[in-house]
């Protein structure tokens, strides 16, 4: 009988430990969870607003710019984040399909968030702070003159996409 008392006891502490673990982490992760961004969600707003020049900070974006392309600059990359997937696809099949509106528009992405292990590259963090957001996607639509023109935060709908860039092209 002492032995099954002890095997209780024993049995019993062990559970009430990793109960108490359990808990813990449930609690300690909650705690931490909240200090993370939300995978595909852009919070607040930015810091550069639509008529505002656009920082094009980046070689890539200054080549853009030179060559008076529109351009469509996403904040957010796809493998951790579930809006800028869906963006990022059917952007870049509008771009081919219209091979990048003539050669007049320019698609640009960047990671600016941690992907799990994977730091953003520098030029993500620059552009980050040049522009102000949290989270992601973001995206800014530049006109030929280097003027942010439309911003969407989360998401944009492909049509709504393809017109803005098109009512840019029209400009002079």
């Amino acid at each position: 009988m002492q032995r099954q008392t002890i095997k209780f006891l024993k049995d019993l502490a062990f559970t009430a430990c990793c109960l108490l673990l359990t808990v813990f982490f449930i609690l300690s992760s909650h705690a931490f969870a909240t200090e993370l961004p939300i995978r595909g969600q852009a919070r607040g707003e930015s810091k550069i607003k639509v008529g505002d020049k656009a920082p094009l900070i980046t070689p890539e974006l200054e080549n853009a710019h030179k060559q008076g392309n529109v351009i469509a600059l996403m904040l957010g990359y796809s493998s951790h984040c579930p809006w800028c997937d869906k963006m990022e696809r059917y952007i870049y099949v509008m771009m081919n399909e219209t091979n990048n509106f003539n050669d007049r528009a320019v698609f640009i992405q960047t990671q600016i968030e941690h992907a799990k292990l994977i730091p953003p590259p520098p030029e993500g963090m620059e552009l980050k702070k040049a522009y102000g957001v949290e989270g992601q996607p973001w995206l800014f639509i530049i006109d030929k003159k280097g003027t942010v023109r439309f911003i969407y935060k989360i998401f944009v709908a492909s049509d709504v996409f393809k017109r803005n860039i098109e009512e840019l092209l029209k400009e002079q």
